[in-house]
C-alpha cells in the first residue's frame, strides 16, 4: 500500500513540475516558492503559499482593496515564458479579472510580461506568454481595473528554466 500511496504521490507531483503542452525545459518553478500577498483575507486558510502548492482545490485570499496583488519569489532567477493563473472552482470566478503580470530582478523594479483584459469562468484559466528573453527573480499579479477589488486564484503556475 505504501509503494502505491508513494507513486501516486510522485506522479502527482510530476504533473504539478512539467507539462506535455509545454517545452521539455520549462518547468514550473513557483511550486512551494514563498508567497507574499497586498494583503490578507480576514478569516484564517487563505495564505499566500496556497496558491503555489499544487492542489487546485484551495485558494489564497487577500483582502478588499482596490489593486490587490500577489507575488512570488522564485528564490532565484529564470527565464520566464508563460504564467497561467487558475480561478477557484467553487464561486466567485468575477474576483479574477483584469491582470497585470509583472516580472523582475528586484520588487521595486518589474516589467510588464503581458496583461489579460475580462473576467475567467469557474475553474478558469487564464494564461500570459512573456516575451523572449524575460528574466526574473519575482513574478507579480495585480487587479488592475475596478474601485474594489479582492483576488483568490486557486494556483499559480509559472513556466520556466533556470538562467
Amino acid at each position: 500500500m505504501f509503494f502505491v500511496v508513494t507513486v501516486y504521490m510522485l506522479a502527482i507531483f510530476n504533473q504539478i513540475q512539467t507539462s506535455k503542452g509545454h517545452d521539455q525545459q520549462l518547468q514550473n518553478v513557483a511550486y512551494s516558492k514563498t508567497v507574499t500577498l497586498s494583503s490578507q483575507y480576514p478569516d484564517r486558510g487563505y495564505e499566500g503559499w496556497k496558491a503555489v502548492n499544487g492542489i487546485f482545490s484551495d485558494l489564497s485570499h487577500t483582502g478588499r482593496e482596490r489593486f490587490p496583488w500577489l507575488r512570488i519569489d522564485l528564490g532565484a532567477n529564470f527565464f520566464i515564458h508563460e504564467i497561467e493563473v487558475f480561478a477557484r472552482s467553487n464561486c466567485f470566478e468575477s474576483q479574477l479579472h483584469d491582470l497585470d503580470v509583472k516580472v523582475g530582478n528586484v520588487t521595486d523594479s518589474m516589467h510588464l510580461c503581458g496583461h489579460f483584459t475580462g473576467y475567467t469562468r469557474l475553474g478558469g484559466r487564464m494564461a500570459v506568454f512573456c516575451p523572449t528573453p524575460t528574466v526574473g527573480r519575482y513574478v507579480q499579479i495585480q487587479i488592475v481595473k475596478g474601485d474594489s477589488n479582492v483576488m483568490s486564484p486557486a494556483e499559480v503556475l509559472v513556466w520556466g528554466k533556470r538562467v
